[in-house]
């Protein structure tokens, strides 16, 4: 769907913990670094990485996804959990998240940095 011509955008904040906990199956983490490098350079694809030495940061209440919808469609915020998943659809909601979005990509490494740190982790490998 990334690949299409009238793809949607896509803004991915990855924390390293993500990269770093698939050590144990190497093969399958080169595949997937690698084919981060491969789609990275699209257009309507950012990746940032979050690393380790960035601290404490709001991502760590768990994961979600921030969606845009052309209007009348509200926006919505997806939230998973241990045991379920929930959507938020009122601006404060999606206004919360939105605020923890921008701190997490103001933290983050630039995507140029998420490039090379990537190209560094599959060299260890």
């Amino acid at each position: 769907m990334l690949a299409r011509e009238d793809a949607p955008k896509l803004w991915a904040v990855i924390d390293e913990a993500a990269f770093r906990r698939s050590e144990s199956m190497p093969a399958t983490l080169k595949e997937q670094l690698e084919h981060l490098l491969d789609v990275e350079p699209r257009t309507n694809i950012t990746l940032q990485l979050l690393p380790f030495d960035a601290g404490f940061h709001p991502g760590l209440y768990g994961s979600f996804m921030l969606m845009g919808f052309p209007q009348p469609n509200p926006d919505v915020v997806w939230v998973e959990n241990l045991t379920n998943s929930v959507h938020f659809e009122g601006s404060d909601d999606v206004g919360s998240y939105t605020e923890v979005f921008d701190h997490l990509r103001a933290t983050a490494l630039g995507p140029p940095e998420t490039r090379s740190r990537i190209k560094d982790m599959l060299k260890e490998l």
